[in-house]
């Protein structure tokens, strides 16, 4: 193949597509190349199929509150087979809005094994054909993989792509992992019906997060149902019954656990191809792909974005590194603040966190004010049944600038913006606590914790 294009895309998720379809934008000649389903691990295996089952449990434990409200219908039963069937709805529809983006006539798209050869070349094996691309830069966009730990009888446990394709609910699922992953599909089987134990080593569940909110989290979650045991390090799994039986150690005590499924959600990890570290690519020792504040690696004209450089693994993140790499690659100037880079849990209620957090802030030098507000103090929270949780913003006491945030509550994901917004500008708390904000809504408490940070809530 005699054309060289601008910039040659390894991986189709997030962050490679919506690279390529930037590059093309800005005018580039762009080949990208996916082995796999467009959209990554998060269309296809990761956020929108758990969103789209959590959606139908939601629901459905929605349902069972009906005489609260004084709805007296019979409480809804889940037909699991017919969510799989609307999961895969969703997902159909969304790949193909993907793959229908990149029909373009300035992206040339290659299903196959790519590997790269050098930064001028990258070789695509595909199922009839090899292709070799000559291209003047390469973005290499991989993602990552789902982490085995080395426990004996490891192989006996799912990870979260098997368990999604599971067409009926287990009678017990224990889960290994109490992080973002682990705490949704718990909720999920839970509210199902599944006695659902889930077992962290840390000290607490999320441990990358606020520990009062954290904290928060597990009494909700065992208020639900889920059991839950931190500081918990699994030694073994064994087959039992047509099931497992897993044995772990909570300090000088070991203890058993019979299962019916097991659930291994321990993290995932960068997936960095071998023949780029061949190459000399700089990697950390997690892993990841070692890239500077322009997202390019070690090796110059080789740029990376998403999962494959590590740190929290988030699509919307992938997708931001994505935009900033291709422009970078292309001559522009872009950048990215990790701190501005919200992180959400879809358990219910939700959780959704930006910048830093107060241990995070206090460790930083920083004179930390908080302010907390509670939603059982809102008034539209109250109407929607909706009162567990809080919001919490943490501020530069002598600046009185929020340095981050937390919210613990109903639609805490679409709340967070908000705070983001503020973190990303430097916004003082005043700014927010004085922000007219309509009534009732939920964003009332994000005003009223803005004004507790400053000494002047109303409602607290």
């Amino acid at each position: 193949m005699n054309a060289i294009y601008e910039i040659v895309i390894l991986g189709g998720g997030p962050a490679g597509y919506l690279a390529a379809i930037r590059a093309e934008q800005l005018g580039a000649t762009v080949a990208i190349v996916e082995q796999d389903e467009f959209g990554g691990v998060c269309l296809n295996r990761g956020c929108i199929p758990t969103k789209a089952l959590l959606r139908t449990v939601e629901l459905a434990v929605l349902g069972r509150k009906g005489k609260e409200f004084g709805v007296t219908e019979q409480a809804p039963l889940v037909i699991w087979p017919t969510a799989h069937s609307r999961k895969e709805r969703v997902i159909k529809s969304l790949r193909l809005g993907v793959e229908h983006l990149l029909k373009n006539d300035k992206i040339r798209v290659f299903r196959g094994r790519g590997s790269i050869v050098s930064p001028e070349e990258v070789k695509v094996e595909m199922l009839e054909d090899t292709a070799v691309l000559r291209c003047k830069k390469i973005l290499v966009a991989t993602g990552s993989a789902s982490v085995r730990p080395a426990i004996p009888g490891a192989e006996l446990a799912m990870t979260s792509d098997e368990l999604l394709s599971l067409t009926e609910t287990p009678t017990s699922l224990a889960i290994i992992g109490g992080g973002a992953i682990g705490l949704e599909f718990a909720q999920m089987f839970s509210g199902l019906g599944s006695k659902v134990t889930v077992l962290e080593m840390a000290e607490q569940v999320l441990p990358q997060e606020d520990a009062e909110m954290a904290g928060e989290v597990l009494k909700l979650l065992k208020r639900q149902g889920v059991q839950i045991q931190t500081a918990a390090s699994v030694r073994e799994i064994k087959p039992h019954e047509g099931g497992a039986v897993l044995t772990f150690a909570v300090g000088d005590k070991e203890v058993s656990l019979e299962a019916s499924h097991v659930l291994l959600a321990a993290g995932r990890k960068p997936s960095v191809p071998a023949e780029l570290i061949a190459l000399g690519a700089a990697v950390s020792p997690s892993g990841a792909l070692l890239v500077d504040e322009r997202f390019e690696t070690s090796i110059p004209g080789i740029y990376a974005a998403g999962d494959v450089t590590g740190g929290r693994l988030l699509a919307h993140k992938a997708y931001a590194e994505g935009k900033a790499a291709v422009e970078n690659a292309l001559g522009f100037s872009a950048s990215l603040t990790p701190q501005t880079i919200p992180a959400c849990v879809y358990i219910q209620p939700e959780l959704a966190t930006v910048g830093l957090n107060e241990g995070e802030a206090i460790a930083a030098g920083y004179e930390v004010r908080v302010g907390r507000f509670l939603f059982r103090n809102n008034g539209r929270a109250l109407a929607l049944g909706e009162r567990d949780g809080l919001v919490k913003v943490v501020t530069d006491q002598k600046t009185q600038v929020i340095l981050g945030a937390q919210i613990l509550g109903a639609e805490a994901t679409e709340l967070i913006s908000e705070l983001t917004l503020a973190v990303a500008l430097g916004l003082k708390a005043d700014v927010l606590a004085d922000l007219v904000h309509p009534h009732p809504t939920l964003s009332e408490a994000v005003m009223e914790a803005c004004a507790d940070a400053i000494g002047r809530a109303i409602h607290k």
